[in-house]
C-alpha cells in the first residue's frame, strides 16, 4: 500500500516540540485540506467526523510508520486507553477511560470489546497477535451495544484488515533495528478470475537477542519470534451480493518479560508482601547480610530483571521448564455475506477462533521460585451474527441477531517453593507451613459461555441540521464454570490437608475447602469424622444474565464543517468467576454483573478552511457494581479475590485537535483527562479478617479506581518536502504522556508517570513506489514501569517496558 503522507491527522506531538518543529523547518507559505478519514464504525462507510460518537482512528500508513505492533500498543497512542498487567499470567487488561477490569484470569472476560474484522475476541489473551496488514484501526469510547456483537461497558477496538483488490499489487515492509531484531511483513493482492479476487500477507518478527539482562548471571530474556500468515478470498457471488473469507494464523514462540522486584517502602508499603526463603539473611537477624538491601531489589534499570528457568520437585525430582517463554497458536477464520435486497442489505458475519498455549511466566521476578506458573489454555469461540441494515431520505436503521458460544479448559500449574507458604515457611518457622509447605498447586478450570441477543439502532433526521439516534439491545448470557485446584503430583497440597485437618487425600483430588454454609458438604460439618475427604470438591455454578441496554442521542449540524452530539447511553458485563488458585469455594462464587452509564456532549468542527480539525467531549459515567480485585480471607490468609464495587463514578474531558497550518507540515495533539472516584463500597479489612467467620470490612469510599491516569496525552509534529522532482524527505516526531496511578483498591498497583519520546526521518520516491526511514523509540531511554503488583506471594514487582530501541525499514510496493 502507498503511503499517503497527508492522512496523518490522528497524531500528536508535544506542544514544546511542535513549536520548535513549527519555527525551524521552512515550509512553502501555503495549506491544504486534511484528508477525511472514511470508518464503519456505524456498520456503514462514513466519516469520522460525522459520527457523534468519541471515535480515535489510525491507518495502516500510521501503523507502520510509528512501528507498532500488537494491539496493546495501540494504548502508547491513544489518551484514555491503557493496555497493562496485573499478573504474570500472559493476559493483557484493556481499559478505557478508567473502566476496565483488573483480573489476571485467562476467563475474564474484558470491559473492552475487541474485533478483528467484525468478529469478536471475547479474551484478551486472544489479541496477542502481531498486528499487520491494516486498513485502519477505530477505536470507540463509551458503552456499545447497539452495533456490535458483544455488549460492552468501556467502549471497542475494531481492527479492521486489508482487502482484496481488483488488480495486481504487491509490497515488501522490512525492518533491521536493535537487539538484532529483523521485521518483514509483505503482501499479494489481485484479480482471479473475473468474479473474484485474493490477498495474502504476512509478518514475521525474529529477535535474536534479549534486552532483559539477569541479575544473578549472564543470562538474557527477550528473544522473539513470531509469523502470521492471512489469506482473504472475495467472490461476487451475483450482481447484488458478495462473499469474503478471512483465514489467518499467528505462530509465537517468544520469550516472556521478567519482572523486577523492588522494596515496597520506596513507595510507603511495607517492605515485601510476605517473607520468602531468600529474604532470611537480609531479615532475619542471624542472617549473614542482615539490614542490607537485597541486590536483586530494582535500582530504576529497566532491563535488568530476575527469573527462574527451570523447578526440580524435592519430592519427585522431576524438573519443570519455567523460562518466561511462550508456545502459542491462533487460528481465525471468518465468512462475512452482503447482499443488497432492494433497499435493504443483508450482512452475516461467521467466526471462529481457536487458541492453544503453554506458556511460562515468572511472578517474582527473582532467580527464586517464590511464584512461577505454567499456563495451559484451549480456548473455541464461534459467532454468527446477521443484520439488516436500510436507509431513507430521513431515516438509517439496523437491526439484527448475535450468537456467540466459547469453550475454555485451561490448567494452571503453579509452583511456590521459595514462598513464605512452601519451604519459606520452614525458613521463618511460620507454622504450619513449617511443618508441611506446599510447593505446588494445580488449579484447573472449564468455563462455557453462550451469548444471544438482538438489537438495534436508528439514526432519524428530524430536520436539515438536527438528528435524533437510538439504540436499544437486549442479552441474555449463561456462563457454566467447574474447577478447583488440584494436589499436584508431589503431593505436597495433600500433606498440608492431611495434615492439618485429618483428610487422606492424594494426588489428582480436589485440594479447595467447600466452606458455603449451605452446601451439604460443607467443611465445619464433616471436619473430625470419616467423611472429611468430602469437603474437598471442585465447584460448579452457572451465571444467568439477561438485561436490555440502549442508547439515545441527538447529532446537530449547524453547518457542514461542524457537529455537536449529546448521548445518553448505557451497558453491562455479564457477571464471571475466579480462576486463580483456590484455597476455599468462597473464592470461586461468581462476581456480579456491573452497569455503566454514560452522559456525553462532544463537538467536531473542521475549521480554518478546512486545515484544521478540533474535536473534544465531556462525559460522566455512572459506574455500579464495578468488576473488582478485594481479598479473599482463607485458612491460608488473606489472599486475592473478586468482588463488586458499588458505585463509583468517573468524570473526563478529552481534546483532539490536528493542524495543517503549511503544505507538508501536519502538527497535532490530543489529550485525556480523568477524575475517579469510588462513591460506596465496604472492601474487606486485610489486617483484622481471618477465616472462617471474623470476616471485617472497612469503608473503601473516595479512593480513585485502577489505571485511571489523571492526565494522557500525546503530540505528533511531521513535516515532509520534495528533494527535487523524484524524491520527498521527511521528518517526524511524538511523545506520549502518561500520569501516575494509585493502584485503586491495590496501592501495590500504583504506577509513576513517564514521557516517552519518539524519532523518524525518511526518504523516499515521490509517487510512492519505495521508502527508507531511520527512526528510534524510546529516544530519551526512560526506565519507566506501565504496570506494577505484588509478585504472586512474596515481593512487589514492577514490569517494565522497552528501553531505547533504533533501526532502519525499507518499503516498497508496485501495483495497484
Amino acid at each position: 500500500m502507498k503511503s499517503n503522507p497527508e492522512s496523518w491527522h490522528r497524531f500528536s506531538l508535544h506542544p514544546l516540540a511542535a513549536a520548535v518543529v513549527a519555527a525551524t523547518l521552512v515550509a512553502p507559505a501555503y495549506a491544504m485540506q486534511l484528508e477525511e478519514v472514511v470508518v464503519t464504525a456505524q456498520k456503514r462507510e462514513q466519516s469520522a467526523n460525522d459520527i457523534g460518537i468519541a471515535i480515535n482512528t489510525f491507518t495502516g500508513d500510521q501503523i507502520r510508520e510509528l512501528g507498532i505492533q500488537s494491539a496493546d500498543e495501540i494504548a502508547m497512542y491513544t489518551p484514555g486507553l491503557t493496555v497493562n498487567e496485573t499478573a504474570a499470567t500472559g493476559v493483557p487488561l484493556y481499559t478505557i477511560r478508567g473502566v476496565g477490569f483488573q483480573d489476571y484470569s485467562t476467563a475474564a472476560s474484558s470491559t473492552v470489546g475487541i474485533y478483528f474484522d467484525e468478529v469478536a475476541m471475547p479474551y484478551t489473551v486472544m489479541t496477542r497477535g502481531l498486528l499487520f496488514d491494516t486498513d485502519r484501526v477505530e477505536i470507540l469510547k463509551g458503552p456499545q451495544g447497539d452495533l456490535y456483537g458483544r455488549n460492552t461497558t468501556a467502549g471497542q477496538i475494531n481492527f479492521i484488515s486489508n482487502g482484496a483488490s481488483d488488480t495486481f499489487g504487491a509490497g515488501l515492509n522490512a525492518t533491521y533495528g536493535k537487539f538484532d531484531t529483523a521485521d518483514i511483513e509483505g503482501y499479494v493482492t489481485g484479480p482471479l478470475g473475473d468474479d473474484a479476487r485474493g490477498r495474502l500477507a504476512f509478518r514475521t518478527i525474529q529477535r535474536g537477542e534479549g534486552w532483559q539482562k539477569s541479575v544473578v548471571d549472564n543470562d538474557e530474556l527477550g528473544e522473539q519470534d513470531v509469523t502470521a500468515l492471512r489469506g482473504t478470498l472475495e467472490f461476487d457471488l451475483s450482481d447484488t451480493a458478495t462473499l469474503k473469507l478471512i483465514g489467518a494464523y499467528v505462530d509465537d514462540q517468544s520469550e516472556n518479560r521478567a519482572n523486577t522486584p523492588y522494596d515496597g517502602t520506596d513507595e510507603e508499603l511495607p517492605s515485601f508482601n510476605n517473607p520468602y526463603r531468600q529474604l532470611g539473611d537480609y531479615i532475619l537477624p542471624d542472617g549473614s547480610d542482615f539490614g542490607a538491601t537485597p541486590p536483586w531489589y530494582s535500582t530504576g534499570d529497566a532491563t535488568a530483571a530476575g527469573w527462574t528457568n527451570s523447578y526440580t520437585s524435592p519430592v519427585t525430582g522431576r524438573t519443570f521448564d519455567l523460562r518466561p517463554e511462550r508456545d502459542n497458536q491462533t487460528v481465525n477464520l471468518s465468512a462475512r455475506l452482503d447482499w443488497d435486497l432492494e433497499g435493504m442489505t443483508l450482512t452475516s458475519i461467521t467466526g471462529y477462533s481457536n487458541f492453544e498455549r503453554e506458556e511460562a511466566n515468572d511472578w517474582d521476578g527473582g532467580f527464586y521460585n517464590d511464584s512461577s506458573n505454567i499456563n495451559t489454555t484451549d480456548l473455541d469461540v464461534f459467532s454468527q451474527e446477521i443484520r439488516l441494515t436500510g436507509s431513507t431520505d430521513s431515516l438509517y436503521w439496523v437491526a439484527g441477531v448475535y450468537y456467540s458460544k466459547d469453550e475454555m479448559d485451561e490448567t494452571y500449574n503453579y509452583f511456590m517453593s521459595d514462598s513464605v507458604f512452601g519451604l519459606g515457611g520452614v525458613e521463618f518457622g511460620a507454622a504450619p507451613f513449617s511443618i508441611w509447605p506446599i510447593l505446588q498447586l494445580d488449579t484447573i478450570y472449564e468455563q462455557e459461555t453462550t451469548s444471544m441477543a438482538a438489537f438495534g439502532h436508528v439514526e432519524y433526521r428530524l430536520t436539515d441540521t438536527l438528528t435524533l439516534v437510538g439504540g436499544l439491545r437486549y442479552t441474555k448470557e449463561e456462563r457454566d464454570w467447574t474447577g478447583c485446584t488440584y494436589v499436584s503430583d508431589d503431593g505436597s497440597l495433600a500433606a498440608f490437608l492431611n495434615g492439618a485437618f485429618g483428610a487422606s487425600l492424594q494426588a489428582g483430588d480436589c485440594g479447595t475447602i467447600d466452606d458455603i454454609p449451605t452446601s451439604p458438604t460443607n467443611f465445619f460439618a464433616v471436619v473430625g469424622t470419616p467423611d472429611i475427604n468430602l469437603a474437598f470438591q471442585p465447584y460448579t455454578d452457572t451465571v444467568d444474565t439477561g438485561r436490555a441496554t440502549g442508547k439515545i442521542g441527538l447529532d446537530w449540524t449547524p453547518t457542514p464543517e461542524t457537529l455537536f452530539y449529546a448521548s445518553i447511553s448505557n451497558g453491562f458485563k455479564s457477571g464471571g468467576f475466579n480462576g486463580a488458585n483456590s484455597n476455599t469455594t468462597t473464592q470461586l462464587i461468581p462476581y456480579d454483573e456491573e452497569v455503566l452509564t454514560a452522559y456525553e456532549v462532544g463537538t467536531k468542527s473542521t475549521l480554518l478552511d478546512g486545515t484544521m480539525q478540533l474535536n473534544a467531549a465531556l462525559f460522566y459515567y455512572d459506574y455500579k457494581d464495578k468488576q473488582e480485585q478485594d481479598a479473599a480471607v482463607t485458612f491460608v490468609g488473606n489472599i486475592g479475590g473478586l468482588t463488586n464495587v458499588d458505585e463509583s463514578e468517573i468524570t473526563g474531558a478529552e481534546l483532539d485537535i490536528t493542524w495543517q497550518p503549511v503544505s507538508g507540515l501536519t502538527l497535532a495533539a490530543n489529550m485525556a483527562y480523568l477524575d475517579s472516584e469510588v462513591k460506596k463500597w465496604q472492601a474487606v479489612d486485610r489486617e483484622t479478617s481471618s477465616w472462617p467467620d471474623n470476616i471485617n470490612f472497612v469503608d473503601a469510599s473516595g479512593q480513585e479506581l485502577a489505571m485511571t491516569p489523571e492526565f494522557s496525552y500525546t503530540a505528533f509534529a511531521r513535516y515532509e518536502f520534495a528533494i527535487g522532482s523524484d524524491l520527498m524527505m521527511d521528518v517526524g516526531a511524538d511523545v506520549s504522556f502518561t500520569d501516575e496511578t494509585t493502584g485503586g483498591p491495590r496501592p501495590e498497583d500504583a504506577t509513576d508517570d513517564y514521557a516517552l519520546f519518539n524519532a523518524r526521518v525518511g526518504i523516499g520516491a515521490a509517487d510512492g513506489d519505495w521508502r527508507v526511514m531511520a527512526w528510534v523509540k524510546n529516544l530519551t531511554d526512560e526506565d519507566y514501569f506501565p504496570s506494577a503488583y505484588t509478585g504472586g506471594n512474596g515481593p512487589f514487582v514492577r514490569s517494565y517496558g522497552m528501553p531505547r530501541t533504533y533501526g532502519l525499514t525499507v518499503n516498497y510496493v508496485m501495483g495497484e
